[in-house]
This record gives C-alpha cells, structure tokens and sequence, in this order.
C-alpha cells in the first residue's frame, strides 16, 4: 500500500487548518441567573450529581452574595438581606442535636466534589462558604445562622474537607486559598466566639507542618497594588489566619503556637517581600496581641524572637517601604515596624530583655570580703572576689539571644538600627561590653573621614552619652565589674593610641573635632560614675573606693594623653579660620582632664597661660555684637578653671605684645554687664582672698565695690588708663605685700581716733596712694579719669562698711596730682554718692545668689547690713499679731476613740450598710492603735466581716472581699507580733472602701488592678507604688480633670496616713518629698488659686479647702498640709537632713506662691516649726554649724511626739 504525498495547503487556507492540539474556545459564559426570591435560592441550591449544573448555581449564588457584601446598588441590599434571611430560617433544623448539619445541600455539593475529584468545583464549593461567612458576619441578624453555619463546618466531614484543602499540593493555590478564608472568617466569627472550638480540633485545622508550609507559598507581586488586594497568595491568606488565631485565642493557645518554631520562622522569613498591608497586618498583631500581651511569658515569647528571626524583621529597615494605598493620616509603616522591635528588644515590661545593669549574669561567688558567711580573713578587696576581673575576653550574658542580635545590626549605616541598639543598650547596659568585644577585631577606629567612619563615631557617640544606668541587682552591694562599665565610658576600640591618631596633625577637621567632643562625654560620664561609686563608699565600704580606683586607671590607660588636646587648642589658636566652637570644646575638655582626672594631668606639663592669653586676645578682636564672643567667654572659663588648679600660672604679670595683665583682662571682662561670667567672678574673689589685697570681711566684698567703681553710671566702661593704673597697683602690692601691711599697721597706730588695725580695711588703698604720686609724670593726660573712678571707689568701699582708710590715705599735698584728686573727691555730689550706693546694693543682691550661702567666710555677716541673723526657730515664736499664725499641733493626728465603737457597730448592720455608713472604715482604722488588744480585736472582726461580706449579695462584694482579705493577709504578721499596723497602709486600705463602693471614681480601675497583684502588699513600697501610678502615669478615666482628682485623692490620704514618725520614713525611702516638692512648683498649677492667700487660707482651714471649686487650686494646700502633718508627728529632722525642706521653702518664698509679706511669715513660722522639732546637737553636727539650733523642743512638737 503507498502512502502519497500530502496535498501543499495554499496560504490563505494556513490559517483554516485545525491545531493537532484540541483548541479552548472561548465561550462567553452565561451570565448567572438573578435570584429573585428565597424559594428560587433554595431550588438552585438543591444537589444533584451534575458537576456543570452545581457550578452554575453556584456561580448565581456567588453573584448574590457580592451584591450584598460589595453592594454596587445601597437601597437594593435590605431586599436582597431579607431574601438571604428567609432562605437561611428555612435551612434551619427542627432538632437540637448536635450533629444536625446546616445548609446540607451546600455542604453535600462540598463533599460531591472531594469524592468525584473535580478540583474546580471543590474551589467553587469552599469559596463559597467562605463568601457566605462573611456576608453573615457583617450584619448583626445573621448571627445565629453564622454560628449553625460555623458548627456545621466543625463537624468531622467538613473538618477532613478542609483538612484536605489546606494539605493541598503546592500549585494548588485555588483550592488551598478558600479554606485558609474559610477557617479565618470561623476564628474571627462575632468576636473569636468560635476560636477555642477550632483550636481544640488543631490536629486537623491548624497542623503546624502544614501551616508552615503554606506561610511559605508566595507569588510575585504585581505591579498594581489593587491586583495584589483581589488576589491574595497562599502566604497572605495563611497570615491573616494565623494572626486571626492571635486575636482571637486564649493565651495558652498563643504560647503553645509561639512554640512552633518552623511556624514563627515561616511567618517572620522574607517578610520585607510582603505587600504593605500584609506588613502592617503582621506588625500590628504581634506587637498587640503576642508582645503586649502580659499573660504570655516572657519564655513563650522567647520561642518566637529568635536571633533569626530578629534580624528577618530587621532587615525591614534596610529596604523602601511604601505607605499603605488608601490610608492616609497614619504613621510611616517604618515607624511601626521600630515600635514593635523597640518593644521586643528593649522593653524589659513587655520583650525578652531582661534587665541585669553592669553586673554578671550568675558569678561563681557573690559574697564580698566583708560577707557574713566566713571568718575573718585578711582583707583582699576586690582580688578577693574570683570573678570580678574574669571579664577580659568574655562577658557573660543573660539575653544571649539580643545579644546575637545586636552583632548583625548596622548602626552605623541605619538611623533606625542606631536607635534601635541605643534602646536595648539603655535596657541591658551590660550588652554595651559584649558588643564591643565582639567587633573590636573587626572594627579599626582609624580617622579616616568616609561615610562608614561618620556613621560608626555617631554610633560611638551615642553609646558613650547614655545615662548611667541604675545599680540593681542582687550583687549591689559591690561594685559592677570594670571591665564591663569602662565599655559604657570608652568603649575597646578607643584605644590610646586611635584616639591620638585622631587628634595628631595629620587628621582631617572634622575627625579631631569628633575626638575631642567624644572625649568630653567619656569624661563627663566618668565623673557621674565615679560620684555614684563615692557614694556608695560610705554605706558598702572600701570596696567601692578600690572600684574608683581601678576604673580611673583603666580610662586613663585607654585616653590620650593631656598634650594631644593642649596640641590640638594651640593649633586651633594659629590658624585663621573661625574655630570658635572647636576651640570652647577643646578647652572643655582640657577642663574635664583637671576636674576628672587631676593627678594625671598635673604629672604632665602645660603652660596655661599661652592658651589663656592667646584666648583673650581673640576675645579682645571681637566686636561687642558679634556671634562668637559668648563661645569665646565659655572657652574663656574652661581656660580659667584649669588656670586655677595650675601652680604655675601668673595673673600678674603681662605678656609679650598684651595691654593688661590676665588678671585685669578678666577684670575688664567681669565689669561688662553683657557678659559677666561668673565663673570667672568665683575666680577673682578666690584670688582676692588668697593674696589679701582687697578685703572681704563686710558684707558687701570689696571687689564688688571696685567693679562697680570701675562701671560708669551709664554702664560704658571706664578709660584704659585706668586699667593701667589699677594693674600697675595690683603688681606693685603683690611685690612688696608686707611693705603695705606695715603702712597700714603704722597709720593706724598714727591714726588711732579714725582707723583701727583689726576693723575691716583694703591694703591696696596704700598701694593706690603710693602710685597716684607718679600719675602726673606718666599719665597727665588721664589723671582727671583716674581722679574720679578713685573718688568712686572711696565712696563705695565706705558704704560697704570699710574702715575710712581712703580718707585717710589720701591727705591732700601740694603737688597737681592731689589737687586734681581733692577735685574729685569733691566734685562727687551727694546725690552721686546716693546713686553710687543704689548701685552696688543692687549689683550685690544679684550676685548673692551665685556667691550663696556662703558663711565661710569669717566674721561675714548674712545679709547687706549689720542687722544681727535670727535663726528660723526663733522668728516662728516672735511673729507679730497680724500675721497669719498657726498651731502646728492642729495638724496633728486626730486622737483615737476611748469607746472604739467601730468594734461592734458593724455587726448590727448588712453589708451594703457597713461600708455606707462608714463602719467598715472605721474599724481598719482600729489596726493603728496603740493598745495591742484593740488591734486583735479588730483582725478578729475583720476575719468575721470578711466572712459575712464573702456569702453576701453585695453588687461590689468580690472586690470588697479581695481588700478586706489583702488587708487581713499584710496586717496579720504584724500584729501577731504586737507591733501597731502601718498608719499608711490603714488609711489606704480606709479610703480604698469608698473607692470600690462607687465603680465611677477615677481610680476604680487602678485599685482593681492593685488587689489582683498578690494576696498581701508590701507596705514600705505601697506609697511610692501610689505616688509613681498617680502622678507619673495617664489616669484611666478620660473625663475632664481625672488626673487632678487621682492626684488630690493621693494627697489626702498621704495627710492622713502619717499618724506616726515610723510613717514618714516610707515616704522618705521612696523619694515622695521630692515628687511632691516638684509637684506644687508645677507651671501647671498657675492661675487656678494656687497661688497668694488664697493657698494659706486653704492652708490654714479645712473647711475652706473642702468647700474649694478649681481642683488644680486645691493641690499647693494639701502639699503644705502634709508637710505640716510630717513635722507634728516629729518627721521634722527627717524632712531636714533627707529631702532638703529647708532649700524648698525659700524656693516657695521667693517665687512669691503663698503671697505678700503674710506668705513669707507663714512659711517663716513652718521653718521655725521644722528646726524646733530637730534635736539641735545632731542638726549643728549636720550642718557643720551652718544651722546654730538650741536644744530645745517647742511644746507643740513635744506633745506630738508623745503621741
């Protein structure tokens, strides 16, 4: 048989030819029927075993449904809902029982379509009741059909349905999408309703392997973000249904999920190729739900933020995220990605961290060498301790796995990561050690000026100006480790020798300047280290001092030496570039090299006074107005400070190419009111008192006295020659020193009727009339200036209170000089004179404040004038009639009931009675008397009420029941042991009846919270607990002035809780004093009444202060009550020597808060009351004489303390 040739096909007939591959042919699909009513819904859902037909009904349905859950037409949708309504009560099984199965025909499609194989019309099926789902979620009325609908898919057939779905192969994405929509829309049914029955069927709906793999079925994204939204992949449905699952789940579900580490791996992994929405989604529900979340430990939460997956969340901030389409107004997506590893990493409340300071996580010995656990042994110090110095190579860690985390963080690249590591370094400040260790071989600190060296010495530089954190822990009676805290100070790779290399010549501008301003931190934080070890030396004992020691001489090993600054200050001198600001900063830290460490900067040689000169020099150059010139003054001041500690520094003698000497240059700078620095002021009177030449025995000094001299009336200042002149002066005096004290000794005894060797008197006016001789032969020109500032300053130094020396000195000769002199002298009028001395009390009184209290210096009086000092306990016995006085034992407590009624009251009441009318307080308060019966007795009514109020209807009676029961718990050992209970914690527990009895007050919520922390409290932190959640912390009610009415709740009861000495301690050891000191000098409280008499009435009247309408007006009273209330009980020492009382009542008197001369005398009299109550030996011990009080007590204060 032949086979002929195929016939050639003509190329028009090509494109006719039939494919050998069986062609699709795209059929327009017929369009869905339009349901009209419920029976026809229920007739096109009815089964049958045809594949198409089921297809198409559902279709129709599917159609439906979009119509009511994505409406294109609002008024037809409460048809369409009515129509769905009806359809689903007839579905509806006449039986209760439990395996009754909802909607059958839906389901029985479902199941047909599993056992026949047809993957599409599985698809459709699932789909379906997915869309279903969350038609019935959105519309309240369909919540019970939702719940049958939910139950139905919970049932064995349906769970092996969707079991299989989800189980589905990996390109299956059809059928694996619709039940992962399915399950999310049961989990999160009417609020998690149904969420506990599906977890407990996990094995088949939430199998971990399964989950973790469709958590890894991603798809490309599209380019259309719209697209992406409509067709979700695998991995976006598989979150939302895991995130659905930590929701809505109990905790422990959530941490048995958080366990499954394949899971939290497959979820967290490539997450920065999620869709923004998908992002936000999954940093959202872990922040809230898993991380913020209290109930799930802090070990469970460990399983999930691995160091893996830490650092797949990290990469989030390596990569451009997009906002979110379609919402505006919120925060950047970053931001919310920093939040959630702010929280994880950094907040020891709510992450992983655990919070252990400098100190090792598990040291082999914890006992120092003064520990009771040995005998007496030869003192080592800290050699002693065999783990103290292990820390060289190896730092221990108790958060190992932030601690591998922060080594693949990159500070210096990222701002976010930066801030990150500056977090978790704040948190666990011993991981600042192990970070350095670890990178030091890897990271060179050498200055070059590239893009990495900026941003790791910004990193550096962060690190170093992180506060000194808190020594807690249970080793805190040693000192932390130096190896560890010298890492927080300056850190491993700034070593010696990179940081010369920094600050050599060679080195770019911007490097040195870096190295110098890093170099000023570690400083300034190694002086705050140093004074907390101080500190610590006089209660934990020399160990401290070795620590102090040993941690100076490891940063002096690892700084440079002082010469590399003093190098770099010179260069900065010569060049001719504006360098203000490098040359202040130098100079500080030249500074901080004398202040911090003074021997080793004394060891090395620098001459002071080149930099000083070339200092003032600059400042001579620039104008008044200028920019630079307050820089230049500071960088003046560093200069002066080191100038005083240096030995071999000349005031007096002027330099090369120098109008003045360094003494009359800061001299000049002094009399400019622009400028002023005080610093520089101390310096000058230091130096007055060390060489003599003016006196400072009267009350006014004598250097005020020629500062303002030197001050025209204008305010411009006086001629140079003058300056010259008074240099020239000031030389000659310090040459020749006796020579002037014999002068003075021999007019005195010449002139004994005027002058007097012993009274108060300046040697430089000897000085001053011995060269007023040669001012005609070298200064004619000038001597009429000279004549006048003279005149002014001999009239100053006489209303100062000086000896009239001047007068003396200057007896009028026959030559031009003294005749232009006596001119002078005579010139100045009287109402001069009168101005003359306006000046110099005003510019006294502002310096005073700088000056201080300064009593040190002997025979000085306290004030402008010769007025003898009334002590404060004297001036409150010796008011006069029209101030507004007061007792202070009416702040006392008030006296206990002899008949202690509140005993057996109470048992003739019900409950709801007992804590309306008071009873229930009443009788807490019987636990502060001072008869041990009354007090056993009161435990045994409270056990009994206790009992009554547990079997009551009381609408609060659990909350009732937990207070009576904690009080009776905390109260129990100290009365069994015959002590009086805490007068605190009885008032606390007193006013907290009236709390829970009205579920409206502000601090219901936060009184729940507190008796559900333990079944006793702890009485010695329960008011600094109080004072930190009231006053640090939002209050929980939103209403206007909520947070006024906590704080005034805590107030009152702080009044009258102190019925004792023994409770001002607690408040004393928990830093309430200076919380409240703070509090009334709060801007906040400005202009509601809380200033002026109004606050004494207050003060002063408790009607008045109840009956008070502004509740900001009522805080400054109660603050001033509670004071009060501390001094009549005897806490009067207390409030000296610990809280600094004194300080703040003159603060609060000359802010003028309690108003005009009555203010001032009432807190004059709460001083006299505070003093009386000390005993005087121990205050006059305290004060090193400062406070001279009499040993005495004022009767009021006795008797309180009798109490």
């Amino acid at each position: 048989m032949s086979i002929s040739k195929r016939q050639l096909v003509p190329d028009e007939d090509i494109t006719q030819r039939k494919s050998k591959k069986p062609r699709v042919e795209e059929r327009a699909a017929e369009s869905p029927e339009e349901i009209a009513n419920s029976r026809h819904l229920q007739s096109l859902l009815i089964f049958e075993q045809d594949a198409p037909r089921l297809l198409q009904s559902i279709r129709a349905f599917k159609v439906f449904l979009e119509s009511i859950v994505y409406p294109t037409d609002e008024d037809d949708v409460p048809h369409r809902r009515a129509i769905l309504r009806e359809f689903l009560d007839s579905q509806t099984s006449r039986s209760n029982d439990e395996e009754s199965v909802y909607l059958p025909d839906l389901m029985q499609m479902w199941s047909f379509a599993a056992q026949s194989n047809n993957d599409k019309l599985l698809s459709a099926s699932s789909a379906i009741v997915a869309l279903l789902l969350k038609t019935l979620s959105n519309h309240i009325d369909f919540r019970d059909s939702g719940l049958l609908l939910c139950k139905t898919l919970l049932q064995q057939t349906q769970l092996r349905l969707l079991s299989r779905g989800l189980a589905s192969r990996k390109d299956a994405e059809f059928l694996i999408s619709p039940c992962l929509r399915v399950l999310t829309e049961i989990v999160s049914f009417d609020g998690g309703v149904l969420a506990k029955s599906l977890y407990n069927k996990r094995d088949l709906l939430l199998d971990m392997q399964t989950m973790g793999r469709n958590l890894r079925l991603r798809r490309a994204q599209s380019e259309d973000p719209e697209e992406n939204l409509r067709k979700p992949s695998v991995r976006t449905n598989a979150v939302k249904y895991l995130l659905s699952n930590f929701k809505f789940q109990n905790e422990t579900a959530k941490m048995d999920m958080l366990k499954q580490s394949n899971v939290m791996k497959a979820l967290i992994d490539g997450i920065e190729h999620d869709p923004p929405q998908i992002i936000a989604e999954i940093v959202s529900s872990l922040r809230q739900y898993i991380i913020r979340d209290k109930a799930i430990l802090k070990r469970s939460k460990s399983f999930t933020f691995t160091e893996r997956n830490l650092s797949s969340l990290c990469r989030l901030y390596r990569v451009e995220l997009p906002d979110i389409p379609g919402q505006t107004g919120q925060r950047p997506l970053v931001d919310q990605v920093h939040d959630l590893m702010l929280d994880i990493c950094a907040s020891s409340e709510m992450g992983i961290v655990i919070p252990f300071g400098w100190y090792p996580p598990n040291p082999d010995d914890a006992d120092g060498p003064g520990s009771t656990h040995h005998k007496p042994t030869i003192d080592l110090g800290l050699d002693s301790l065999d783990w103290y110095g292990s820390f060289a190579n190896e730092i221990p860690l108790r958060n190992k796995t932030i601690g591998e985390f922060i080594y693949t963080l990159r500070p210096h690249a990222y701002e976010k990561e930066r801030q990150l590591l500056m977090a978790i370094f704040n948190t666990a400040p011993e991981l600042v050690a192990f970070f350095f260790h670890k990178i030091a071989p890897n990271f060179v600190f050498s200055p070059k000026l590239t893009s990495t060296w900026v941003g790791y010495a910004a990193f550096v530089f962060s690190t170093v100006q992180l506060l000194v954190p808190k020594l807690y822990n249970r080793l805190r009676h040693l000192p932390p480790p130096i190896g560890i805290v010298i890492e927080s100070i300056l850190p491993l790779p700034l070593n010696q020798k990179v940081l010369h290399n920094c600050l050599s010549g060679g080195a770019a501008d911007l490097v040195k300047f870096f190295a110098v301003r890093l170099l000023t931190v570690a400083f300034e934080k190694l002086k705050a280290v140093l004074r907390l070890f101080r500190d610590n030396v006089k209660t934990h004992g020399t160990l401290w001092e070795q620590a102090c020691n040993k941690l100076a001489a490891e940063f002096i090993r690892r700084c440079p030496p002082l010469k590399d600054a003093t190098t770099v200050l010179s260069t900065l001198h010569k060049s001719p570039k504006n360098n203000c600001v490098q040359r202040e900063e130098t100079a500080r830290l030249i500074s901080m090299y004398y202040d911090v460490t003074p021997q080793a900067a004394l060891d090395q040689k620098f001459d002071i006074s080149v930099s000083l000169a070339n200092s003032l020099k600059s400042l001579d150059n620039l104008e008044e107005s200028s920019e630079d010139r307050e820089l230049n003054i500071l960088e003046l001041s560093h200069l002066v400070k080191v100038a005083r500690w240096s030995p071999s520094m000349n005031w007096w003698n002027k330099a090369k190419g120098h109008q003045f000497s360094p003494f009359m240059s800061l001299l000049r700078l002094v009399i400019d009111p622009e400028d002023e620095p005080q610093d520089i002021k101390l310096l000058l009177e230091s130096m007055m008192r060390e060489n003599g030449a003016l006196q400072n025995d009267t009350a006014i000094p004598a250097l005020d006295c020629l500062i303002v001299s030197l001050k025209s009336v204008g305010g411009t200042k006086a001629a140079d020659a003058v300056f010259e002149f008074l240099d020239d002066c000031f030389h000659h005096f310090l040459l020749k020193p006796i020579k002037y004290e014999d002068d003075h000794a021999s007019l005195c005894s010449v002139k004994s009727h005027n002058c007097h060797q012993d009274a108060p008197a300046s040697l430089l006016w000897h000085t001053i009339v011995e060269q007023w001789q040669f001012v005609e032969k070298t200064r004619n020109e000038s001597m009429r200036d000279i004549a006048k500032w003279i005149s002014k300053f001999s009239c100053l130094v006489l209303v100062a209170g000086e000896t009239p020396v001047a007068a003396e000195c200057t007896q009028i000769n026959n030559s031009d000089a003294d005749r232009v002199l006596a001119n002078a002298l005579q010139e100045l009028s009287s109402t001069e004179r009168e101005a003359l001395a306006e000046i110099l009390r005003h510019y006294s009184e502002e310096v005073v404040g700088v000056r201080g209290t300064e009593a040190s210096r002997p025979g000085k009086q306290n004030g402008l004038t010769s007025e003898p000092f009334t002590h404060p306990s004297d001036r409150a016995l010796s008011l006069t009639s029209d101030a507004p006085t007061f007792d202070i034992s009416a702040f006392a407590p008030t006296a206990e009931d002899p008949k202690h009624t509140a005993l057996t009251s109470w048992t003739r009441k019900d409950v709801p009675s007992i804590v309306d009318d008071g009873d229930l307080s009443s009788l807490i308060l019987h636990l502060t008397s001072t008869d041990p019966s009354v007090r056993r007795q009161t435990m045994n009514a409270l056990q009994n009420l206790n009992t009554k109020v547990q079997s009551s209807s009381y609408v609060e009676q659990l909350q009732m029941y937990m207070l009576i029961g904690g009080l009776i718990e905390t109260a129990s050992p100290i009365i069994d042991n015959g002590n009086p209970f805490s007068g605190l914690a009885a008032t606390f527990a007193a006013r907290t009846v009236g709390v829970l009895a009205d579920p409206t007050h502000v601090l219901y919520e936060k009184i729940c919270e507190y008796l559900n922390l333990g079944p006793s409290w702890r009485v010695g932190k329960m008011v600094g607990y109080w004072t930190d959640q009231i006053i640090l912390h939002p209050p929980s009610d939103d209403a206007e002035g909520s947070y006024y009415r906590e704080i005034i709740w805590l107030l009152e009861w702080l009044e009258d809780g102190i019925r004792s000495v023994e409770d001002v301690e607690p408040l004393r050891w928990n830093g309430v004093f200076e919380k409240l000191f703070s509090l009334f000098c709060h801007d906040a409280l400005e202009g509601y009444g809380s200033t002026g008499s109004k606050v004494v009435e207050m003060f002063l009247d408790r009607e008045v202060l109840d009956h008070g309408n502004s509740l900001q007006g009522k805080i400054r009273p109660l603050i001033l009550r509670i004071l009060a209330r501390a001094v009549a009980v005897g806490g009067g020492e207390t409030l000296v020597t610990r809280t600094g009382v004194l300080a703040w009542l003159g603060i609060v008197k000359s802010k003028g808060w309690l108003g005009g001369v009555e203010g001032d005398k009432v807190i004059e009299q709460m001083e006299g009351f505070i003093l009386a109550s000390c005993e005087g030996k121990k205050i006059n011990q305290w004060s090193g004489g400062l406070l001279s009080i009499p040993e005495r007590n004022i009767d009021a204060v006795s008797g309180a303390e009798e109490r």
